[in-house]
């Protein structure tokens, strides 16, 4: 429901806070007084295409801000869409409801913002989330008279149980139809193609299965193949760090060059020395003990990776030759050998699907035999539940036409049935269309052709309370349900007004006293004329001063005291 409206600079409401309640609120006023600003700013809220016509006379800027409260289970689409935009709705502890707050800025410069939850979002979201909060029921804001599916979902709130288990049955069929399908389709190529992708994947498989391929074997030759290609520069490399390291036949001879591992004999005898006189170099002493034998280790494995060191010309020439047999397949199936194995694998598997395919596409087209059947067999359970709700529900809606002034009217709730199943939704495969014939004697016509504009929020009226309980959206407003009648018919508009704000809040624009008697919250709209500018109030009237509006709205004299006394015999009447 909604918490709050707070609305600057629209049409010629420079500045108006409205408080609401649940149950049925009514605002009256003179006509021109502002009603219908304060419907044009909900109908922004709910996405309406906005204009710079609309801002308050010098304002720059008009802004429309709502707070919403809604039960987190009954609206989850509503917390899924506002979670999915990145906005936030407050959490009412202990309640099980959230808060949500809406906003709509236009400016003078035609660019406008829309913040949900705290986060600007397109007019999409903000339409997709208040249609899940508001319905607004006026003479332009039929959603239902152009909106097929809206009417089927109407119907399908009136079958209530019934209708939900039977729905729930069908969309568990029509997914397990749906996807039989689709493997189906995805098996379903051309025979070319098919052999095409065989010859391929034999080709490929042939050719990586020969080559009995070793992960990561290319790296490994590549290494080796660097070293037999520069055996002379490693061994004169390698054995010039021998001498170094442990000097040559030539040292004997007279070498100015002295080996490590000389010098580090020399040290060690040094430290030898100094040990004797200080103990504490003993340390030190054992660290050249130590380094002296990992240089002589070292000599000896450099020794002998010298006695390995060798360049064998038909070797070479077969490391060549696998290096380049692994280059051609990782340039067709890599880019690394890793690739290469990974492809192998896959390709395995996919050739046996193939090959397996025509035996599969027989089990399919059973399969898909049946889930059809199943599918048709509750998609038809779903339209005689239907076709059941749609009898009780016309019913109720001529009872209540005939209460509201409209005693000759006649609905009738077409269904229609699509005969391809391709073409059939979640929701079915009923179509729907809500016809009227209005006056005796009228011919059926789809609602938006067969009725005025106030016939028209009438029957969405007769057809709110006929499914009222049936999980109504938080608010519901209707303009100019009135429009057409009064007398007894406006008490009785009054009486079911109040009978659907039972179940949810109802908020209505009247000119009729009968209808504004039921409210629970009776507000104000008055237009004062100041010295360049026209202002707009909004006030809540309770007590004498509500007493004194109806009485306004009777006679026109607020102050006229047979209408203060039919103000009261009314209010009475709808407390009674």
């Amino acid at each position: 429901m909604l918490e709050s409206l707070t609305i600057s600079n629209v049409g010629i409401i420079s500045e108006a806070s409205i408080e609401l309640d649940p149950g049925l609120t009514v605002l009256t006023g003179e006509t021109g007084a502002g009603k219908s600003m304060i419907l044009q700013s909900i109908g922004l809220l709910m996405g309406n295409r906005g204009s710079t016509e609309l801002i308050f006379a010098g304002a720059d800027l008009a802004r429309v801000d709502c707070e919403a409260k809604f039960n987190s289970t009954a609206c989850a689409r509503v917390l899924e869409l506002v979670e999915e935009s990145g906005g936030e709705c407050e959490e009412i502890r202990g309640s099980g409801e959230h808060s949500l707050l809406l906003s709509r800025e236009i400016s003078q410069s035609g660019r406008g913002k829309i913040f949900l939850g705290g986060r600007q979002v397109p007019a999409s979201v903000l339409k997709d989330v208040s249609e899940n909060l508001i319905a607004l029921h006026g003479q332009s804001d039929q959603v239902l008279l152009r909106d097929p599916p809206k009417q089927l979902e109407l119907l399908d709130r009136a079958g209530a149980g019934l209708v939900a288990r039977t729905k729930a049955a069908y969309q568990v069929a029509r997914r397990a139809y749906r996807s039989l399908c689709k493997e189906y389709d995805q098996l379903r190529i051309s025979e070319s193609d098919q052999r095409s992708r065989i010859f391929t994947l034999e080709q490929g498989i042939g050719e990586i299965s020969e080559l009995k391929l070793v992960t990561d074997e290319d790296i490994e030759i590549t290494q080796k193949i660097s070293v037999m290609r520069n055996v002379d520069d490693l061994s004169n490399t390698v054995g010039r760090a021998r001498e170094l390291l442990a000097g040559s036949a030539d040292f004997a001879q007279g070498s100015l060059s002295e080996s490590v591992l000389d010098q580090l004999a020399e040290i060690l005898k040094s430290l030898e020395h100094a040990c004797e006189l200080d103990p504490e170099l003993e340390t030190h002493r054992a660290r050249v003990v130590s380094a002296s034998a990992e240089m002589a280790d070292l000599d000896s494995e450099l020794g002998q990776y010298l006695a390995r060191l060798g360049a064998d010309p038909l070797e070479l020439s077969q490391l060549e030759t696998r290096i380049s047999e692994l280059s051609g397949v990782k340039k067709k199936y890599g880019p690394s050998l890793t690739d290469v194995i990974n492809w192998h694998a896959q390709a395995l598997v996919e050739l046996e699907s193939l090959r397996t395919r025509d035996s599969r596409m027989s089990e399919l087209e059973g399969e898909i035999e049946e889930a059809l059947a199943v599918m048709s067999k509750e998609a038809e359970a779903l339209s005689k539940a239907r076709a059941q709700t749609a009898k009780k529900l016309k019913a109720s809606i001529e009872s209540e036409l005939s209460a509201l002034a409209m005693p000759y009217a006649q609905v009738a709730i077409e269904l229609d049935s699509l005969a391809d199943p391709d073409s059939w939704t979640r929701s079915g495969k009923d179509q729907i269309m809500f016809m009227l014939a209005a006056h005796e004697g009228a011919k059926f016509l789809p609602l938006s052709k067969s009725a005025s504009g106030g016939e028209l929020s009438r029957v969405m009226l007769a057809i709110e309370v006929a499914l009222a309980g049936e999980d109504p959206v938080p608010t519901m407003i209707f303009d100019e349900v009135d429009a057409g009648i009064g007398g007894a018919v406006a008490v009785e508009v009054g009486r079911r007004l109040a009978a659907l704000a039972e179940h949810t809040q109802v908020i209505v624009v009247t000119h009729l006293p009968q209808v504004a008697a039921f409210a629970d919250r009776h507000l104000v709209v008055e237009k004062t004329a100041q010295a360049k500018s026209v202002q707009t109030t909004v006030a809540r009237v309770q007590g004498e001063e509500r007493v004194r509006e109806i009485t306004r709205m009777l006679s026109g004299l607020p102050d006229s005291e047979h209408g203060g006394a039919h103000a009261l015999e009314l209010l009475d009447l709808a407390a009674r």
